[in-house]
């Protein structure tokens, strides 16, 4: 077991002791602690910042840096702290508003419904929060290359009933899944390694995205409802937008237009709430 393994373990059984004010403050720290330490991811965070926002000052860019690490931080300890929300309201952290009208419409249709999202706020307590509501949730993860981590994190992930597929061979079972009238968890905001990807833009700059989003869509006609969970001091509003529609009519690649769609809107969160999101994720290193 590696260390990073050790240390998790040991987390995952004292952070829960915690209150969630704990945990948030700590995680915040913790994540200021990796950004003074973790020179690489540091330097790409900045560097996809003035990419991103030319017309930032450095200041706007460290300080917004900063706070992607302490959201990082605080994403992580939440997560080990996430076993609570099996004896604790789930609005204690997570805080629906309108946009769950939309969710259950999509529900009733009967097709299931596909959620993308991105790795902004805690994406990861969306999960846990949605399972812990009675919602059939399934997500496609890539599993961590430590396999004591790995299962770790598998387990929180589902500790309130929501099911985890790895990613490789994942399509037909989540498709399955999609078509039994469950909803599907897709974070469609990474850098996609090719022959997979397709080039969209995002922030002005084409990036290599997965186009799992829109290949489900148009096996399942299942509706896409982008989703985020926005940052606040003390929890999180889950915002669900209504399903997106994509006019694919005399359009040679719909995938091609679905997936572009889904990356405009992940990047009208990321501009309103740029903090939130994971920029120390290499997101442009695949060129077209």
């Amino acid at each position: 077991m590696t260390l990073i393994a050790r240390l998790a373990e040991a987390a995952a059984a004292r952070v829960p002791q915690w209150d969630l004010a704990t945990a948030v403050a700590r995680g915040r720290g913790l994540g200021r602690l990796a950004y003074r330490l973790d020179r690489r991811h540091r330097v790409t965070a900045l560097s996809n910042l003035r990419r991103a926002f030319p017309g930032r000052d450095r200041a706007w860019h460290e300080r917004t840096a900063l706070g992607s690490f302490e959201q990082m931080g605080r994403t992580a300890l939440e997560l080990l702290w996430s076993p609570r929300l099996i004896d604790h309201p789930v609005q204690q952290i997570i805080r629906t508003d309108d946009g769950m009208a939309h969710f259950e419409r999509a529900l009733k249709a009967g097709n299931g419904a596909i959620l993308a999202g991105a790795h902004y706020g805690n994406w990861e307590l969306v999960g846990v929060a949605l399972a812990k509501l009675g919602v059939p949730l399934v997500s496609i993860a890539r599993p961590l290359d430590d396999t004591r981590l790995d299962e770790l994190v598998t387990r929180l992930r589902s500790c309130t009933g929501a099911r985890v597929l790895p990613r490789h061979n994942a399509f037909r079972p989540a498709l399955r899944a999609l078509r039994a009238g469950s909803v599907l968890a897709i974070l469609a905001d990474q850098n996609t390694l090719p022959p997979e990807a397709v080039f969209v833009p995002y922030f002005d700059r084409l990036a290599a995205t997965t186009p799992a989003v829109a290949q489900f869509h148009l096996r399942s006609n299942a509706p896409i409802l982008p989703m985020f969970a926005v940052p606040h001091d003390d929890h999180y509003r889950l915002a669900i937008d209504p399903p997106l529609e994509v006019s694919t009519s005399g359009h040679d690649d719909a995938v091609l237009k679905i997936t572009a769609a889904v990356t405009a809107r992940i990047e009208r969160y990321v501009r309103a709430c740029p903090e939130a999101w994971l920029w120390m994720h290499d997101r442009w290193r695949e060129r077209p």
